[in-house]
């Protein structure tokens, strides 16, 4: 707790929140994921390991977890404390490079996105690179699971991603949303076929 609350009080705008998530938050998070098919899980700003640690006990022995931390010293303790662990790839550098990053590591695409970086406070830029990196590299069937504490920034997920869910959590400091997409291509993709399925259907025989 101290060092999480060290580090908002050094940068808020990184961290985002004084304290580490909830136990109700962090199940309203999981509960989207599908463990038993997960190949990839890339998590975006996994702070303490919170969330971290979940993921690595639920996912299978060969699914790759990939944590990118853009804060030095939160990236050296998951780099102690995850050390031991297979599959597991700490990385400190910035969500909007995550294309890069999994090219090195040899891994094309992802299942889950789970994302806690608080876009409000973000520059307007860095959020939309972040999410553009997301939809290219998530599969599409993949999802994009973001918790935020305010709704203000859903036009900018919604230009890349279509919602599946939105769970308000009121048991965690301060109450946050989360936020279930998929890439927006797969609705396009979708759309298309209902298109030509339609036009098949009115076509005399």
């Amino acid at each position: 707790m101290s060092s999480f609350l060290e580090e908002f009080l050094r940068n808020p705008a990184v961290v985002g929140s004084m304290v580490p998530s909830s136990r109700e938050l962090t199940g309203k998070v999981m509960a989207p994921i599908d463990f038993g098919s997960a190949r990839c899980i890339v998590e975006y700003g996994p702070g303490t390991g919170v969330f971290t640690d979940i993921l690595i006990q639920r996912r299978k022995a060969e699914t790759a977890i990939v944590l990118i931390e853009v804060n030095r010293r939160f990236s050296q303790m998951l780099k102690e404390r995850y050390s031991g662990q297979p599959n597991v790839h700490i990385i400190h550098g910035s969500a909007d490079k995550t294309g890069e990053y999994l090219q090195k590591l040899g891994l094309d695409t992802v299942d889950y996105v789970v994302c806690g970086l608080p876009f409000s406070s973000l520059p307007r830029r860095l959020g939309w690179r972040i999410m553009q990196q997301t939809q290219q590299v998530l599969l599409p069937d993949g999802k994009l699971i973001l918790f935020q504490y305010s709704l203000q920034n859903k036009r900018l997920f919604e230009r890349f991603f279509r919602l599946l869910d939105d769970t308000y959590v009121l048991l965690n400091i301060p109450p946050a949303h989360v936020l279930v997409y998929t890439p927006e291509t797969t609705v396009a993709a979708t759309n298309a076929t209902e298109v030509v399925q339609n036009s098949s259907a009115n076509v005399p025989a």
